[in-house]
């Protein structure tokens, strides 16, 4: 459990080995990328991939903020066609998930959305995990809703929740 319980607090690097963790627990090819110490690329079939940045920062990401350029670089010198990036966050670890304010700030967000690339928060990566502890079919399917994910926050919908 306490590997996984990163998922809640880490940022950097122990925030993409427990994203790694928890993506092979999910039954998925996941590595940590060899040009990036943090990231994670997390392969889903033959062509299919996620592309892991998390965020080294625990306050919420601004427009300027340099996980947006590195999430800008890794679509322009590393991301193929079937490739979905996804920025991973933890902002205010200290506080309970529910009480967390938003990772993102509005025009961060809208230009993440620009990039087409996802924004994925440590505590819903966690529930996916918990989820596949019961039920892995259910956990995978929304891992491949994640990859067909359009950009913006990536939410578990309630009904996968309960």
């Amino acid at each position: 459990m306490g590997r996984f319980a990163r998922l809640l607090w880490g940022v950097g690097p122990p925030l993409g080995e427990a994203a790694r963790d928890a993506f092979t627990a999910l039954k998925f090819d996941a590595q940590v990328q060899p040009s990036s110490p943090s990231g994670v690329i997390v392969r889903l079939d033959g062509k299919r991939r996620l592309l892991l940045i998390p965020s080294a920062t625990t306050e919420a990401i601004q427009k300027k903020s340099p996980e947006l350029s590195h999430v800008f670089g890794t679509l322009q010198e590393m991301a193929e066609e079937s490739d979905r990036v996804v920025l991973l966050t933890n902002v205010s670890p200290e506080k309970r998930p529910a009480e967390r304010p938003a990772a993102m700030t509005p025009d961060a967000l809208a230009f993440l959305v620009r990039m087409g690339a996802s924004h994925l928060t440590g505590a819903t990566l966690f529930a996916l995990w918990k989820l596949s502890l019961h039920e892995i079919e259910r956990a995978r399917t929304q891992v491949e809703r994640l990859h067909a994910h359009e950009g913006g926050t990536f939410e578990l919908p309630a009904s996968v929740l309960r």
